[in-house]
């Protein structure tokens, strides 16, 4: 159940978003990709203003994704003191979205609303209540 909440929180804040691909300048791409390399925590979603903490780490660990100088990243899941990917591809990020490509070769885009040393913040609107009207979703990331 982690597991699907995991991923289907991350990965669903894409589905709203268009896949429209915008040509940017290797140095821009290089830019951002610099500031997302590295570990990101799991630490809240935000819906409709209301903060949810993200409440599933273990003590032996936290809950991340990681995005590698080489194009990939990998979302892991640490259940029972031991480590699980849980997704894993490629990514491209510009200035204002991150862009993955999951094994499968779905692609997701996200949009971000926030990247600095510290906070990673993407957004969208989902129907987060499924009471068929879309909410402001945001998930936030942070770094140790």
């Amino acid at each position: 159940m982690k597991t699907r909440f995991l991923i289907l929180a991350f990965l669903s804040l894409g589905l709203f978003t268009a896949c429209e691909v915008k040509d940017d300048s290797p140095n821009d791409t290089q830019q951002i990709n610099e500031e997302l390399l590295g570990i990101w925590y799991f630490d809240a979603m935000i819906v409709q203003d209301e903060e949810i903490p993200y409440d599933d780490h273990e003590e032996c660990g936290k809950d991340y994704i990681e995005f590698n100088d080489d194009g990939t990243y990998q979302q892991v899941d640490i259940w029972g003191c031991e480590e699980d990917i849980d997704a894993e591809g490629t990514y491209t990020a510009t200035e204002n979205t991150i862009s993955l490509t999951l094994t499968d070769s779905e692609t997701v885009v996200l949009d971000i609303a926030t990247l600095n040393a510290d906070v990673l913040l993407i957004e969208g609107m989902e129907d987060f209540d499924e009471d068929g009207e879309d909410e402001s979703v945001q998930q936030r990331f942070t770094r140790d």
